[in-house]
């Protein structure tokens, strides 16, 4: 399991400093109202699985009634219609209407309502979910982002009166503000926290999404990593060390109106993160074109180009990289292009027959106007001339049905001339020679059955006919060896799934004392947190333990302490049993 990072320390219980809102947490008398005029607010913090556990509860109200009174508001109070929106206590409504479909009460049946303004009603709603630390991360985003909407509050009130700081406040804004498929997928548990916060480090809604496509592909490598999602992240996004930034420079960026990120989930670097990273490619292709007529003076004037050279082109993302560029370039109207490492006979022919030439120019590495001279651009009639190479066949790249087929036969290839050469048992090879199997990494075999040693290369000669006798055998052996790939693959995806069917199961039940992760033990105390032994930084839940936990590392949990102990005697005393 990586690393994991709490989202901060157990959190304080919620206070409210400022006078106004002292009657807010005041003791006061609810006001009844008939359970048919109450309606679940959209303002409702809670969001993510609502639905969880209701029958329990309206089992629970049954046998012991109503203890806890809702929270909302009343909107059109004078009116014939009275209705009262519940933002705190959603499931209790919804365990009340489940006891009336099943007709034990009816819609005139009196439900004790605290009723505040909107906003004040948010902030109960919140203040109570957050002292329970059982708020989806989801919803706490929400909740803030909604008080924030409200347009009488600030990052900087908010975090006073919940005991947060002000850029945990900043990050839960900002996390309420990712593309939606992300927020789904933390709202159902299929990224962490940690990888949601990844995500959130770029504002770019669409950057956001088209990284999280790509590691939501099946198989896809380290899905979801919150390092691979940063990487991946600056790699298509932009920072003031790109060199199209560096091309047209500060300056020019801030004059057209772009501005920077709040760097609110990673260490403050060297490099700021561009908001509107598309004025720089803008501003870049308009500074080209500005720069571009002197600069094609200087390219006529070079000796190892040409001074028929009457235009250029531009890559479509406009680099040049040391090797060149990956990007398709679109050629001219009228003209073909010419690519050769070795120019120089490319650009003499062009030189010494007056041709009309055009040449790749981008912005390199360091920020600075270049030209790609082993790239050219001359008319369609003259390519030939230019390139008499160009006339050979067309290279057909092979379909994977070929591949799959001639890997196939080099691997029988191997295998027939490998047993050809003969079995090693009763030589005295035996127990020291190996075959490097394919798919594995050779090096393994260096350490034979943990004695230290050294590899030694051998040379053995096998006819033809050697190898042709065991080339069935060899057939035999590779489709054997595929098989068992997949069989293993397989496999492992079934123990994953199983894994992440444990970790659902887990995250609904009830909360244990002490659960084993990644071979560490992590206990609950007693305000619901939980933190490894001898470490100290906590998580603030269950909850949130799990979103941070891979499935395949939560190990053993114990309802108990005592029945942790007994577990960890009951393993000391085997241990001893087996070194006695």
């Amino acid at each position: 399991m990586s690393e994991m990072k709490p989202v901060g320390k157990a959190r304080k219980r919620v206070e409210f400093p400022d006078a106004p809102m002292v009657g807010v947490i005041v003791p006061s008398a609810p006001e009844l109202f008939p359970l048919g005029k109450l309606r679940r607010a959209p303002e409702n913090v809670r969001h993510t699985r609502v639905d969880e556990d209701v029958e329990a509860l309206a089992e629970d109200i049954i046998a012991h009634g109503l203890l806890q009174s809702l929270i909302g508001y009343v909107v059109d109070r004078g009116r014939d219609f009275e209705a009262g929106y519940i933002v705190g206590g959603g499931r209790r409504l919804q365990a009340l209407q489940l006891i009336q479909d099943r007709g034990l009460i009816d819609g005139t049946f009196p439900v004790p309502v605290l009723i505040r303004s909107a906003e004040l009603a948010i902030e109960l709603s919140l203040a109570e979910n957050l002292q329970q630390r059982t708020m989806s991360p989801v919803d706490e985003f929400f909740a803030f982002k909604a008080l924030m909407d409200m347009g009488s509050n600030s990052p900087a009130s908010l975090a006073k009166r919940f005991g947060f700081s002000e850029r945990v406040v900043k990050q839960r804004l900002r996390l309420a503000e990712l593309a939606e498929p992300v927020i789904e997928a933390l709202a159902e548990r299929k990224i962490t926290i940690d990888a949601a916060m990844a995500y959130a480090t770029c504002q770019d809604r669409e950057l956001q999404l088209a990284v999280f496509k790509a590691n939501n592909k099946p198989n896809a490598w380290q899905a979801h990593d919150p390092d691979k999602i940063r990487r991946e992240l600056r790699s298509k996004g932009m920072d003031t060390s790109h060199p199209l930034f560096r091309f047209i420079g500060a300056e020019e960026y801030e004059r057209l109106g772009g501005g920077y990120e709040d760097d609110l989930f990673n260490e403050v670097g060297d490099h700021r993160v561009l908001r509107d990273a598309h004025l720089v490619e803008n501003a870049a292709r308009d500074m080209i074109a500005a720069k571009m007529p002197e600069r094609l003076v200087e390219l006529q004037a070079r000796e190892d180009l040409a001074p028929s050279i009457t235009g250029y082109v531009t890559p479509p993302d406009l680099r040049v990289h040391s090797w060149g560029t990956p990007a398709k370039i679109k050629e001219p109207e009228g003209f073909a292009k010419v690519e050769r490492y070795e120019y120089s006979r490319v650009w003499n022919t062009i030189r010494n027959n007056a041709i009309e030439a055009q040449v790749l120019v981008g912005i390199d590495q360091d920020g600075e106007l270049v030209a790609w001279p082993r790239m050219a651009f001359v008319p369609k009639a003259q390519k030939e001339a230019v390139d008499p190479l160009s006339k050979g066949p067309t290279y057909v790249p092979p379909s994977p049905e070929e591949e799959e087929a001639e890997r196939r036969k080099r691997e029988v290839d191997r295998w027939s001339r490998r047993l050809a050469v003969g079995p090693f048992a009763g030589t005295p090879f035996e127990g020291r020679a190996f075959w490097p199997e394919p798919f594995e990494d050779r090096s393994k075999p260096a350490l034979m059955k943990g004695v230290q040693g050294h590899l030694v290369a051998l040379l053995v000669f096998v006819p033809d006919a050697a190898v042709d006798a065991a080339r069935d055998e060899a057939e035999v052996y590779y489709d054997r060896l595929i098989a068992d790939r997949a069989e293993k693959r397989a496999a492992e995806e079934r123990e994953r799934l199983e894994a992440g069917l444990r970790h659902e199961r887990l995250a609904t039940g009830p909360e244990p004392a002490v659960a084993i992760i990644d071979g560490q033990a992590w206990m609950r105390a007693e305000d619901g947190s939980y933190a490894a032994v001898g470490d100290e930084d906590s998580y603030d839940s269950w909850a949130f333990l799990l979103e941070c936990t891979e499935p395949q590392d939560l190990g053993e949990v114990y309802e108990t302490v005592e029945a942790f102990d007994a577990a960890m005697a009951a393993a000391r005393a085997a241990d001893e049993q087996v070194s006695a």
